[in-house]
């Protein structure tokens, strides 16, 4: 647009002869006509200095060394004052235009910063952000905006002006070509020509090379670019790149400088976008989780059964969920055997560890193990099958859940401690045999028979090395292998410490030994490497509630004969027989006993005599069996013999030697006292 102050100014001095001014400062690649009048030349390079041209040149270092040439058909010279006059007024006009400019990138920027208060559409704000540096920045053709992929960790386009659509194909490695190299160093950079860019491409994957091109303006080759990182204080988002195809003005510092600045936006727009996502996810967080808090919270006003809740979990996680009461071993709801969570071994998982836990299936999908636990007591477990991973919210489901199944089972076990509190204080009027009528009378009130004999079972856990809160939970679990194992039978439970009592009810011996033999099922079921040994002490059975005590001090004498033997599984107080005497007898008396029979005899060297005696007792006194299983002569047994009855002082054809010598020897074997050889 011509400018009336100069063509004024002109025409005064030079009248109408035409004229032209042109342009030109360190970062352009070509002269610009900036004023011409008349017929002039687009180049002042095509004017040659003449005998009809006045040339004249003027630098302005506050414009970048902005070089101006004004050409004059004339051959009139200017004076210095009016030389002076018209650098004055290219110089007032092009701050005109300099101020211009700056107005309008200011109102770019100010368009940025406005779109990042009105909108928290992260795409459209990214685009507008393109669009408007594009537009400030002279020469640029096309533009990218690549940001990291939170999910695959690639960097991919998120804006783009100038390309075409199938540029979002792209996926590139943190590290790749341009991009990489300015978001791993933060640094913003210019490539002046192709060259330079080349070289930092050099490790493009062909593939996404193939797709940048493909997706540039159609015979379009970049002559230089500008790429400037994006961050949010020490944040690396991603990389903003402006291309130019047509190069008549080579990129300044200030341009990249102007770059960063539009990058800068960008970080902020990314940072509100997030900001706003998050809070909208944090908030549908929290109305989910007050939603599944109500609904729990209902369910556990309407008091509504474990295997409802269990149900309800399972619909709310979506997924397949068990659970299992580790007192009962029950499982809700009840699945076929084949299935792949009873090959679990539960209670060796979760023994010490209660943390939630994920184990490889067996299938296509894994297992999680979600314990429910009150305090030191293992109550039960969540076990889901995992044919997607767990969300927040299903740990939010699985948290207010077991809480519920908690609260559930706490109640059952209240219920339960009652019930063993009352059985026990029941079995204890028992065995005092107080007020019999009364006792009558309150026998039907425990689930037991009138009439019919009853015998008493206990069953201790070999519990020294074990705090008492393991203890108890290994109780507690044995008592719902034997409480699922008896099933209908008429009995009697209670607990005190490691000690579990039953008093069952038994119409003939036959249903005696069905309840034995059922007990020792559930006790195999129960039993594991890792579960502490069980001893059983059997009384026998006998009708009418006054013999109860009888058959519980039987139990009691069967369970310590098991204890003195050092010795675990079961004992039925009529198959202890003879021992039966000793059952009262110091552990440390009848070693003394032993011993004094049997040191003499030890002291023999190789043991000969002793194995020869014991081989004795065992084939009840028979020389040619005794002789036989020694592989000697019936002679050297005699020999022998007689030198035993020397040593030992004893007669062993008298009856009173030879039973105290054969009580030794029992008394040896029945309680593990190790002072005879093998056999």
């Amino acid at each position: 647009m011509m400018n009336e102050t100069i063509h004024s100014f002109m025409t005064h001095s030079f009248g109408t002869c035409r004229y032209g001014i042109w342009l030109k400062d360190d970062y352009d690649v070509e002269w610009s006509n900036w004023l011409l009048v008349g017929e002039m030349p687009d180049n002042i390079e095509e004017i040659s200095p003449g005998s009809e041209w006045k040339i004249f040149k003027y630098t302005f270092e506050f414009l970048s060394h902005c070089n101006i040439r004004v050409a004059v058909d004339t051959q009139k010279q200017l004076t210095l004052l009016q030389s002076e006059r018209l650098e004055s007024l290219i110089r007032e006009e092009l701050l005109k235009q300099q101020i211009m400019k700056e107005r309008v990138h200011n109102e770019r920027w100010m368009t940025g910063l406005r779109e990042l208060t009105c909108s928290l559409e992260l795409n459209d704000l990214l685009l507008k952000i393109m669009e408007n540096a594009l537009k400030v920045i002279p020469s640029l053709s096309c533009g990218l905006f690549m940001m990291v992929d939170p999910e695959s960790g690639k960097m991919i386009p998120k804006a783009k002006v100038g390309f075409q659509d199938s540029v979002f194909q792209y996926q590139g490695e943190i590290d790749e070509g341009i991009t990489g190299k300015v978001y791993e160093e933060g640094i913003g950079r210019i490539y002046s020509n192709p060259e330079e860019a080349y070289r930092d491409m050099a490790n493009v994957n062909p593939e996404n090379a193939s797709i940048i091109v493909s997706a540039l303006p159609d015979g379009s080759v970049a002559k230089s670019m500008i790429a400037v990182p994006v961050t949010m204080n020490t944040r690396k988002i991603g990389v903003m790149l402006v291309y130019q195809f047509t190069q008549y003005r080579r990129f300044a510092p200030h341009d990249l400088n102007v770059m960063q600045g539009f990058a800068d936006q960008a970080a902020i727009a990314i940072s509100n976008a997030t900001m706003y996502s998050e809070l909208l996810e944090k908030n549908r967080y929290l109305v989910s989780r007050n939603e599944i808090h109500n609904q729990f919270t209902k369910l556990s006003i309407e008091h509504g059964s474990l295997g409802h809740t269990i149900e309800k979990v399972g619909s709310m996680l979506n997924l397949p969920t068990y659970y299992i009461d580790m007192a009962r071993s029950d499982w809700y709801p009840t699945i076929p055997e084949s299935a792949m969570l009873h090959e679990v071994n539960i209670y060796s998982l979760i023994e010490n560890n209660f943390d939630p836990m994920t184990l490889p299936g067996d299938g296509n999908s894994d297992v999680y193990l979600y314990p429910i636990v009150y305090g030191a007591l293992v109550l039960g477990c969540f076990l889901i099958e995992l044919h997607h991973p767990l969300r927040q919210l299903d740990h939010v489901i699985l948290e207010q859940g077991g809480a519920i199944v908690t609260l559930n089972m706490m109640n059952t076990y209240s219920l339960t401690e009652m019930t063993y509190r009352k059985n026990q204080d029941y079995f204890a009027d028992l065995v005092q045999y107080r007020e019999p009528q009364q006792l009558e009378s309150r026998l039907a009130g425990f689930h037991l028979p009138a009439h019919q004999s009853l015998f008493v079972i206990q069953v201790q856990l070999q519990s020294e090395h074990l705090d008492m809160k393991t203890t108890e939970n290994w109780v507690r679990k044995l008592i719902g292998f034997i409480d699922k194992e008896l099933g209908t039978t008429e009995y009697l439970l209670f607990n005190t410490h490691n000690k579990i009592t039953i008093l069952a009810a038994a119409s003939d011996p036959k249903i005696r030994l069905h309840v034995i033999n059922t007990l020792e099922v559930a006790i195999q079921k129960w039993a594991t490497s890792k579960t502490p040994q069980l001893l059983m002490g059997i009384g026998g059975v006998y009708r009418g509630l006054e013999y109860v005590s009888k058959s519980n001090d039987e139990a009691a004498r069967a369970l310590s004969f098991l204890l003195k033997r050092n010795k675990v599984g079961r004992m039925l107080y009529e198959d202890i027989g003879i021992n039966k005497l000793f059952l009262n007898q110091e552990t440390s008396d009848i070693e003394n006993y032993i011993h004094e029979v049997l040191a003499p005899l030890q002291q023999h060297k190789s043991g000969e005599l002793e194995l020869t005696l014991k081989t004795y007792i065992s084939e009840n006194r028979s020389v040619q069996a005794t002789a036989e299983r020694l592989h000697i002569h019936s002679n050297t047994l005699y020999l022998r013999l007689r030198k035993i009855e020397e040593i030992l002082g004893v007669d062993l054809s008298d009856s009173e030697g030879w039973m105290k010598i054969y009580l030794a020897f029992h008394l040896s074997e029945v309680y593990a006292v190790t002072h005879t050889p093998s056999i």
